[in-house]
């Protein structure tokens, strides 16, 4: 009798589940795919000591996958490989895949689930030379311009007949060279031995980051715009191929997909803004402020000469540890190079030795006199604001662009949180062990907060254009970002404007 109690309660149980329409599915059917090298679309990242598959096409495909009841089962294949497993129905399943008249000969290819831009890199300066916005100009251009060499993938397609019918032509061998990967064409760029080379943008975006090239290079006008599909083999079912158009359609709808492709969109065109030298002389320049703004906060206090040291640290590196801690981000950025450590004691030195310079062989004592008048009158202050508006400002950016390059979402709550933390978090420990526990920056003027309106605007933006910002709008966002962050914050020490107060 228990036994049958119990039977009849489960099978209650699940009517009402299944009643309310929460009727646990069967186990999904598995797609098998392939994935093959190529950052930010598939690749493997490493969290927490494990190897995770991840990338673009990898999470749009497993969550349209979701949507249609499968699961999928990637394994890293070869491209070739992989096309030719399709048409032999050994594999089921690629992703990221134009549709040519080739392929459509043995494959069932979905609707389009995101699109690749093509775009053609040019050294810096030069994108004039080609001003072809597509593909129909840039067959026009090359012809015009009979000694421009232009760089491609071999065996890729461009989608426009036309173009790759002119890229194969023998007739153009001498204007046509072929190379294995992007990496390849950038170094034939630089060494002048291609004019220019096409490529997709995300990826020959991480590209020209890691070689440190941002300076050297930039895109055209040409924007080939590459309709990417999940091409299917022949023996699987219609029904599998109609289930997943379905879920294509449905994540479109939803902003799903989207929401997705920013996740890597956004990280792959900041890596050429925070790659190039000038992003690096920000670090640079926010360092070297912050040291110096802790110096003379050390300074004011009579603190040794460690003492002095410790605050500048704290000031420059401060903020930037704790954020690399509560992300997880390996290596900490202030431990990835001793540069960071080398510029705080460089700028503590170089500060006390002229300190000792001037009081020990300074000029006549008028001088002495007349600079201890203006002393006096606040130029120690004034010096210390412009030296701490500078570092907040420089850090605030560095930190929003680091919780962009984390993938952080949504990113309109953790860009500003990093990019506060960053640039004011270490201001603020500097003044606790400067103050004795009193830490005028969180009680009597805005400091904080001058970060935090600034970097939530920028996010914003962001969020809003993620799916067709341009490169050159992240060079222009982070310039107006410091210098919007340093002049407010020199208005508020100069208006003594006061933070909404504790009732």
């Amino acid at each position: 009798m228990k036994g049958t109690g119990l039977a009849g309660f489960a099978a209650l149980i699940w009517t009402l589940i299944a009643l309310a329409g929460l009727a646990v599915p069967a186990t999904a059917q598995t797609v098998t795919a392939g994935w093959y090298a190529g950052e930010p679309q598939q690749f493997i990242q490493q969290r927490g000591g494990t190897e995770v598959l991840t990338g673009l096409d990898i999470e749009m495909v497993r969550a349209i996958a979701s949507r249609a009841g499968f699961a999928v089962d990637f394994e890293p294949v070869p491209f070739p490989m992989l096309v030719a497993e399709v048409e032999a129905g050994t594999r089921d399943m690629i992703p990221g895949t134009v549709r040519n008249s080739a392929r459509a000969r043995f494959g069932v290819f979905s609707r389009p689930y995101r699109q690749d831009t093509n775009v053609l890199v040019v050294r810096r300066g030069e994108a004039g030379r080609i001003p072809a916005p597509d593909a129909a100009a840039l067959r026009e251009a090359l012809a015009a311009d009979q000694s421009f060499r232009l760089g491609v993938r071999a065996g890729f397609s461009y989608v426009d007949p036309a173009l790759d019918a002119f890229i194969t032509d023998p007739a153009n061998a001498t204007k046509i060279v072929a190379a294995p990967s992007d990496e390849e064409n950038l170094r034939r760029l630089l060494a002048g031995e291609v004019d220019g080379f096409l490529a997709e943008r995300l990826s020959v975006a991480l590209v020209i980051s890691r070689k440190g090239a941002g300076s050297l290079v930039e895109e055209g006008a040409l924007r080939l715009y590459v309709p990417l599909h999940l091409m299917f083999s022949e023996q699987v079912p219609a029904e599998t191929v109609a289930a997943f158009d379905k879920a294509i359609a449905a994540l479109e709808s939803d902003g799903t997909l989207e929401r997705i492709g920013a996740r890597f969109r956004l990280p792959a065109l900041l890596s050429l803004t925070t790659g190039s030298a000038w992003f690096f002389f920000l670090e640079v320049i926010g360092t070297v402020a912050a040291a110096f703004a802790g110096y003379l906060a050390g300074r004011s206090e009579r603190f040794s000469l460690f003492g002095g040291l410790l605050l500048a640290a704290l000031a420059a590196l401060g903020g930037g540890v704790i954020r690399d801690m509560l992300i997880g981000r390996q290596p900490i950025g202030a431990m990835a190079t001793p540069l960071y450590a080398l510029l705080i004691l460089a700028t503590v030195s170089v500060a006390w030795l002229a300190g000792h310079a001037w009081q020990r062989f300074g000029a006549a004592r008028m001088l002495r006199d007349s600079v201890s008048v203006v002393r006096k009158r606040g130029l120690d202050s004034a010096l210390f604001e412009l030296a701490d508006a500078l570092g907040l400002a420089c850090f605030a950016m560095v930190g929003l662009a680091v919780a962009v390059g984390a993938g952080i979402t949504p990113l309109w709550v953790w860009g500003p949180v990093m990019a506060t933390l960053t640039g004011a978090g270490g201001g603020i420990l500097r003044d606790i062990v400067r103050g004795r526990g009193d830490i005028p920056n969180l009680r009597s003027n805005l400091y904080c907060e001058v970060p935090l309106v600034w970097s939530l605007g920028i996010s914003f933006y962001l969020v809003w254009r993620r799916g067709v910002i341009e490169a050159g709008e992240m060079l222009a966002l982070v310039v107006v970002g410091v210098a919007g962050i340093a002049v407010s914050r020199l208005l508020v020490a100069v208006f003594r404007i006061g933070p909404p107060r504790l009732p």
